[in-house]
């Protein structure tokens, strides 16, 4: 009996170590990488040094979903007078599918390929540290 829980245990833990995680933040050039949650299914909160913060997340192809700046916490959008632009695109050709400043909210359709890209442009370079991203 303590045989089958520890290997199904250990079988478990393997299998969500092994499953990579889509949703890392990125600075603007990739030399940052944060893997940090905060709430709401958000990525984050940011580092600072960098303008421009993204994460790439999976989508149904087709689906109406949102690309969204929060606050640090995770769950409350993000103060607007800090965030220059919001903007997705496809990661695998770099397309963009949609853009819009002075905003922290920004609807789109999933592209055909079930992947995008949600980035943040700020103002400032210090400001990402305030900020988490997400997709839903």
């Amino acid at each position: 009996m303590r045989f089958s829980t520890v290997f199904a245990f250990v079988a478990s833990a393997a299998l969500v170590s092994a499953t990579p995680s889509s949703l890392v933040a990125r600075s603007g050039d990739g030399s940052v990488e944060l893997a940090k949650r905060s709430g709401c299914g958000s990525t984050g909160p940011l580092g600072e040094g960098h303008f421009l913060w993204w994460i790439t997340a999976p989508c149904k192809a087709g689906t109406q979903m949102t690309c969204q700046v929060t606050d640090k916490t995770g769950c409350v959008p993000g103060d607007t007078s800090k965030i220059g632009s919001v903007e997705v695109d496809n990661p695998d050709d770099t397309q963009q599918i949609a853009k819009k400043s002075g905003t922290n909210t920004l609807p789109f359709t999933c592209p055909p390929g079930g992947q995008v890209r949600c980035q943040a442009n700020f103002n400032d370079n210090d400001d990402g540290p305030g900020y988490s991203l997400r997709v839903f």
